[in-house]
C-alpha cells in the first residue's frame, strides 16, 4: 500500500494529488518528475521498503474489525501509519546521528541531511491525501483530522523531551534517594513518542469502523499501553542487541542516553544500599564517549534485574489495558486476533 500511494514512477495526476490537489493543479506546471521522486519519494521508500514490523497499521485494521467495521475497505489507510512513523524515523535518525535503520544506512547518510529532513517532514502530511478517496461522514472526517493533528503535536513534544534528555534530573534524584520523577518523565516521553501515535492509529481505525465513543477510548488506551510497552522493550533490546544488525548494540549508552533499564538499575542499586556501584554506573555518563565502559555498564544493569523489571512492567500495563477493551467490545474472532496481536507486539520480540 505504501508503494501504491508513493510509487517510484508516479503518473502526472498522481503527482498532483500527492503534492497539492486537483483544485491547485496549475501550480504544478513545470515540475520535473525526477526532482519529486528523488527528493521526496525515494528517501521515504528507502526506509519503508526495508519493511518494519508494521504493527501500527495492523492495529488500525484490527481496531476497525473489532467494532464491526470492514478492514477490507481500509486498505489504503494502512499506509497512513507507515508514512507517519517513517517520517519520524528519518528525522529522529538525523537528530540522534544514527548510522543504521532497519538493517541499512539511515536516510540522511544515503540522500543527504537536507533532503532527508524535507522528505521526512513531507511524509507527515500524506495521511490527509489518503482520506480524500474514502467515503467518510463529516463527523468521521473531523474526528480523523482531530486525532491526526493531536498525534503530530504530541509526538513533537515527546521528541523535544527526548532531545532535552533526562540526565539533568538524575543528580538531584540520586541526592534525594527518589528516582520516581525521572522515571515518570521517561514514561511521559515514551507515551508521547510511541504510545500516542499507536493510540491514534487504533482510534482512527475504530472511528472508520463505526465505534462508539467508549469503544474508541478503550481501544485507544489499549494501544497507548502497547506503544508505551513497545518502547520500554525497545530500551531493553537496545542494550541487549538487535537481531540482524538492525541497529547498533547499546547505541543508547554509547550516546549517553538515560533509558528505562538505566533508571530501573539505579533504583535497584539504591534500594539494595549499593551506593558504590550506583555512583559508578551514573559516573559513566560523565566520561567521554570513547572512554565509557559500555560493556561493563550493560553487565551491571542486567545484574540488577532491570531488564526483567522493564519487561514485566511492559506486559502488565498491556494486560491491564486489555480489561477495558474486553468489557467494551463484543466477543468475536476479530477480538481474539486483537488479543493475540497484543501478545505478539510485546512478546514476539528479539530478546
Amino acid at each position: 500500500n505504501v508503494e501504491a500511494v508513493y510509487p517510484l514512477a508516479p503518473s502526472r495526476q498522481h503527482l498532483v494529488e500527492l503534492a497539492v490537489s486537483r483544485e491547485f493543479e496549475s501550480v504544478m506546471e513545470g515540475l520535473p518528475t525526477d526532482a519529486f521522486v528523488e527528493g521526496l519519494i525515494r528517501p521515504v521508500r528507502a526506509i519503508t521498503d526495508r519493511q518494519g514490523k508494521g504493527w501500527r497499521s495492523m492495529g488500525l485494521l484490527l481496531a476497525s474489525a473489532v467494532v464491526g467495521g470492514s478492514p477490507a475497505g481500509l486498505e489504503r489507510f494502512t499506509s497512513f501509519p507507515e508514512f507517519l512513523h517513517t517520517g519520524s524515523l528519518i528525522i529522529d535518525d538525523i537528530q540522534d546521528n544514527s548510522l543504521l535503520r532497519r538493517g541499512g544506512p539511515c536516510a540522511h547518510l544515503e540522500f543527504g541531511v537536507a533532503t532527508a529532513i524535507n522528505a521526512g517532514t513531507a511524509a507527515y502530511f500524506l495521511g490527509e491525501g489518503i482520506t480524500r478517496d474514502h467515503p467518510l461522514t463529516a463527523a468521521q472526517r473531523l474526528r480523523v483530522y482531530e486525532l491526526y493533528f493531536t498525534c503530530l503535536r504530541g509526538s513533537h513534544v515527546g521528541q523535544a523531551l527526548d532531545l532535552h534528555g533526562l540526565a539533568h534530573m538524575v543528580p538531584a534524584c540520586l541526592e534525594s534517594g527518589d528516582l520516581a520523577p525521572v522515571w515518570e518523565a521517561l514514561l511521559c516521553c515514551h507515551r508521547l513518542k510511541s504510545g500516542l501515535p499507536a493510540s491514534v492509529c487504533a482510534r482512527t481505525g475504530a472511528v472508520l469502523g463505526g465505534a462508539t465513543p467508549a469503544q474508541e477510548a478503550a481501544l485507544g488506551d489499549y494501544f497507548l499501553a502497547l506503544g508505551l510497552a513497545f518502547q520500554l522493550l525497545d530500551d531493553v533490546i537496545n542494550l541487549q542487541g538487535f537481531g540482524k544488525s538492525l541497529k547498533t548494540k547499546a547505541e543508547d549508552l554509547i550516546e549517553g542516553k538515560v533509558t528505562a533499564p538505566v533508571i530501573r538499575a539505579l533504583m535497584a542499586l539504591g534500594a539494595a544500599g549499593d551506593a558504590e556501584r550506583q555512583r559508578w554506573l551514573w559516573g559513566q555518563f560523565g566520561v567521554p564517549d570513547s572512554e565509557r565502559e559500555v560493556g561493563a555498564m550493560v553487565d551491571l544493569i542486567e545484574a540488577t534485574g532491570a531488564f526483567e523489571t522493564c519487561i514485566g512492567e511492559a506486559h502488565s500495563m498491556v494486560d491491564a489495558a486489555w480489561l477495558k477493551v474486553d468489557a467494551a467490545v463484543p466477543d468475536s474472532f476479530a477480538k481474539v486476533c486483537l488479543r493475540a496481536f497484543g501478545w505478539f507486539v510485546c512478546k514476539v520480540r528479539d530478546y
